[in-house]
């Protein structure tokens, strides 16, 4: 399956089931991530976008308003310590209830090496 495949379908499953409910609060590491989940949420809601394009996401520092979208996050998309090391503890930190999705541990991500 690909990962827009189960983006689709894991945002799916979660919107499907709040569908005259308010839209869940999205919370995306990275700009390619944030353009898949938007793309599925077209209509519903939109993600918010925690490390801004053009940054590294490598060795980023969290601003106020990026570690509260964190907080205030029911689904969160990220895609991995490999990529953002410091992101995991600020995730299991704030992010304490959320549906958390890491993408590289999906077993449909292929790696390309």
């Amino acid at each position: 399956m690909s990962r827009k495949l189960y983006t689709q379908t894991a945002l799916g499953l979660i919107l499907g089931s709040t569908a005259m409910a308010e839209a869940p609060s999205v919370a995306v590491d990275i700009a390619p991530v944030h353009s898949l989940v938007a793309r599925v949420m077209d209509g519903v809601g939109a993600p918010n976008l925690i490390i801004p394009p053009g940054a590294s996401p490598h060795e980023y520092s969290l601003r106020p308003s990026e570690a509260q979208s964190l907080q205030d996050a029911d689904i969160v998309f990220w895609i991995g310590e490999d990529l953002t090391p410091w992101l995991e503890k600020s995730i299991d930190t704030l992010s304490q209830n959320a549906e958390i999705t890491t993408l590289l541990d999906q077993s449909e991500t292929k790696l390309l090496k």
